[in-house]
């Protein structure tokens, strides 16, 4: 009777130390198997998800085109000076005799020149914003039983990509600068400073007959008395 006990008692051990065991990985349950492994036993299928994650560092560089413009007021002023000569003709109040006047202007002229000196830049903004990459591989097998090669029923792979991006960079450089001129005009102020009149000396002769009037006057008087 002893003995029967014994066997009886160590089959129960048996027994629930087995259902124990397949409890423990029954009912769908999940555990982390390690390196992203999960592992899943449920209905006598061990069913392995394996998890593998690659990270690459790429970048995004975008550049766009553009011009500035800029205007600034420009005056710029010179002076010189002028001199106009203007000859004109007297005449004597009591005899037929003329003078020339020349009559010497001279003139103190400025120049004015506005204009907007307009600058054209050309640029380029650039603008890089780094890119990590994830690459995420997941790997299904189910096995018939235990997890073992000969037990392979089926294998899936899903490739997964996720990207996190930085912290943009902006780069603005010149390609081109030019200036030119726009708006220009010029004008002049003018003032006399000096004028000088010189007078010549009187021309007795008479201008249509080509000789003085008087001395002919004296002539016919001289005759008229020689005659009496």
């Amino acid at each position: 009777m002893k003995k029967l006990a014994m066997i009886l008692i160590a089959f129960m051990f048996m027994f629930g130390f087995t259902s124990g065991a397949i409890a423990s990985t029954g009912g769908g349950h999940d555990y982390d198997h390690g390196h992203d492994d999960k592992v899943t036993y449920k209905d006598g299928i061990t069913t392995v998800v394996t998890k593998k994650k690659e990270v690459t560092h790429d970048k995004i560089v975008k550049t766009e085109k553009f011009t500035d413009y800029s205007t600034e007021k420009k005056h710029d002023k010179s002076t010189f000076e002028k001199v106009d000569v203007d000859v004109t003709k007297e005449k004597h109040p009591v005899h037929n005799w003329y003078r020339d006047v020349t009559t010497k202007t001279t003139y103190e002229i400025t120049k004015h020149t506005t204009w907007d000196e307009v600058t054209k830049t050309e640029k380029v903004k650039k603008t890089t914003t780094p890119v990590k990459i994830i690459k995420t591989t997941v790997t299904t097998k189910k096995y018939k039983g235990k997890p073992r090669k000969g037990n392979l029923i089926s294998k899936k792979t899903k490739v997964y990509y996720d990207k996190v991006y930085g912290k943009e960079h902006v780069e603005v450089y010149v390609v081109d600068k030019k200036t030119y001129k726009e708006n220009e005009k010029t004008y002049y102020d003018k003032k006399v400073i000096d004028v000088e009149v010189t007078k010549g000396k009187w021309d007795r002769k008479d201008k249509d007959h080509g000789h003085d009037k008087d001395k002919d006057k004296g002539k016919d008087r001289g005759k008229g008395k020689g005659k009496h």
